[in-house]
């Protein structure tokens, strides 16, 4: 699905929480076939984020967009629609998390994106480990 994004422009129209003044993305897919990409602001240089699919990491992840989001993103069909999420990195790269609760949602047909917030139901935090897996066969 990255592959899909790479070198596109992309409006967040301020949805991004924290960088509410930044609109334009472009993304970078690190490698072909990675989960892994660079969001770049188009309007300040110095912020980016490394962003993932996040299905990689957690295959059971899973959630339901709310209609208002739908509308917002003019999304009309699934297929349109591609989700990442938010990489904190940790010195310890193994120990980085991702942000689950508030993915980036994004129509990959017209480029438009928001950051979705999920309910306070939702099973997952704004720091779950990105190699969860990993840490678990490390007894950690």
């Amino acid at each position: 699905m990255l592959q899909f994004l790479h070198e596109k422009t992309i409006r967040f129209n301020g949805s991004i929480l924290g960088f509410e003044q930044l609109d334009g993305f472009s993304v970078s897919v690190v490698e072909e076939n990675s989960p892994y990409a660079y969001l770049q602001s188009l309007e300040e240089e110095n912020i980016g984020f490394l962003v993932v699919t996040p299905f990689v990491f957690y295959p059971d992840y899973e959630f339901e967009l709310e209609e208002k989001d739908k509308s917002l993103l003019e999304l009309k069909s699934q297929e349109e629609g591609a989700v990442l999420a938010i990489v904190t990195m940790s010195e310890d790269f193994i120990q980085s998390t991702v942000n689950l609760l508030a993915p980036l949602m994004i129509n990959i047909t017209n480029g438009l994106a928001r950051q979705v917030v999920l309910p306070p139901k939702f099973n997952y935090g704004t720091k779950e480990l990105l190699f969860k897996q990993a840490m678990a066969e490390k007894g950690e």
